[in-house]
């Protein structure tokens, strides 16, 4: 082989290698409901909150394991010359002597004994006053209140990733307005250029169109630093790299129209019943009802029934077996009052839990309001700046037609393009603040459509 053919092979293994990484540089271009589905999918926030529900449902697993008999295994080993502790070693492991373990002198100074004792005991808690049943009922209402605050969250990233995602588009077309303008003022600085050497216009023209110049160049970096902005808080939401290429849909000002709005009051009501948020309030209100039933039943008896095998030997080992039964009632008589202050602070975690419930139902009903009138308000602005962006770009052609003939001055023209660039930016602003109110009502209402 060569030197030829190695020079060609490797300039097509580098053609190669710059093609694929050219492949991986590509921007991936995201759907509206594509970049909502991979938010959901990989947010950090929702990721905690799986984890947070899973530790809920966990803890409502173990709360129910309560109501079971327990089961323990025990092994002690223990060398001691105490009086007592050694006759009892010798009745458990039976070998008491009449003969000799009776005497006084060996009664009251024994020597030292060695016991080995294994055990398996198992003991059933039969009632505890309603402890057991309430919590329960609050480990599980608990875990309801994680279930539902997770589909809560759930809805407001897609909020928050829907919401992003139109910002990013209208600020990728809000530069999309810059060039247009920038394109327009260097025409205009550019032919007073040319003019002005003709001597067929005064300076004061050129350095007015140097100046509009300077303000749109101005503006189009500003527009620039939106974007990136709006990118990377849509990329932060939907839990992508920052330095990962992301392109979006076109933004469409046409694309977005609102329906019709119903009533308010029923938008309100709709709302009570359909959030999550206020579902799992409610769960957490209840098991807060629950603590307070636990707490109450430290007044009421404890009743549990046992059974023990042991076995007793002097040496490690499984002899002298024996067993035992019973039940034992516990019912506290006196506790310095510490009973009645839990009972006390359970009643009044309920009543801050219900306080929470009326507060989360006020501010509900507020945010349904404002998403309420902020649509109602861009819905105006959207129609009134759709008429004002098509007299403005009439009124652009006028005065060019004018200033072409000579008919007016340079000054009358910079100031329709400057009108026409603020009413087509606000035709463009009243479009994005339509797409986000309606995106908020539904969100304020709990009716916010999630992608499969």
């Amino acid at each position: 082989m060569g030197p030829a053919m190695d020079a060609r092979r490797q300039s097509w293994l580098v053609g190669l290698c710059a093609a694929f990484l050219a492949v991986g540089a590509q921007a991936e271009t995201y759907r509206a409901d594509a970049a909502v589905a991979y938010a959901l999918a990989h947010n950090p926030n929702l990721k905690a909150g799986r984890e947070q529900v899973a530790a809920a449902g966990a803890r409502a697993r173990a709360e129910e394991g309560v109501r079971l008999p327990q089961i323990d295994a025990r092994y002690l080993a223990r060398r001691s010359d105490n009086p007592l502790d050694v006759f009892a070693d010798k009745l458990n492991t039976r070998s008491v002597d009449p003969a000799t373990d009776f005497g006084a002198d060996t009664l009251n100074h024994p020597g030292a004994s060695t016991l080995h004792n294994a055990a398996v005991v198992l003991e059933w808690p039969v009632y505890s006053g309603g402890r057991q049943a309430a919590g329960i009922r609050a480990a599980q209402q608990n875990e309801q209140a994680a279930v539902l605050g997770h589909e809560r969250l759930r809805e407001v990233i897609a909020f928050q990733a829907l919401s992003a995602y139109r910002r990013a588009q209208a600020a990728e077309a809000g530069v999309a307005l810059a060039e247009d303008a920038l394109r327009a003022a260097r025409q205009h600085a550019a032919t007073t250029a040319r003019l002005l050497a003709q001597n067929r216009i005064v300076p004061s023209d050129k350095l007015s169109a140097e100046v509009y110049l300077s303000l749109v160049e101005s503006q189009r970096e500003r527009a620039l630093t939106r974007q990136l902005s709006a990118l990377t808080q849509l990329k932060g939401i939907m839990g992508l790299p920052f330095d990962i290429p992301l392109e979006l849909e076109r933004w469409d000002e046409n694309g977005f129209t609102a329906a019709g709005i119903a009533a308010l009051a029923d938008l309100e009501s709709r709302a009570v019943e359909r959030r999550r948020d206020v579902a799992a309030e409610r769960a957490l209100l209840e098991a807060a009802r629950s603590r307070v039933g636990s707490a109450r039943a430290a007044n009421k008896p404890n009743v549990s029934v046992f059974a023990a095998e042991n076995w007793y030997d002097d040496t490690f080992g499984l002899d002298n077996k024996s067993f035992s039964v019973g039940a034992a009632v516990r019912l506290n008589l006196y506790s310095g009052g510490r009973d009645q202050e839990q009972i006390r602070a359970a009643q009044h975690d309920a009543n801050e839990r219900e306080q929470r419930l009326e507060a989360l139902l006020q501010q509900v009903r507020q945010e349904v309001r404002e998403a309420y009138y902020a649509l109602a308000e861009a819905r105006a602005r959207v129609g009134i700046s759709a008429d004002n962006a098509g007299k403005a770009q009439r009124t652009v052609d006028l005065v060019r037609g004018r200033y072409g003939e000579g008919r007016t001055i340079l000054i009358d023209l910079l100031q329709a393009e400057r009108v026409l660039v603020e009413a087509r930016s606000e035709r463009l602003a009243a479009a994005l603040d339509l797409a986000l109110a309606a995106a908020s009502l539904q969100l304020a209402g709990g009716a916010l459509a999630l992608p499969e």
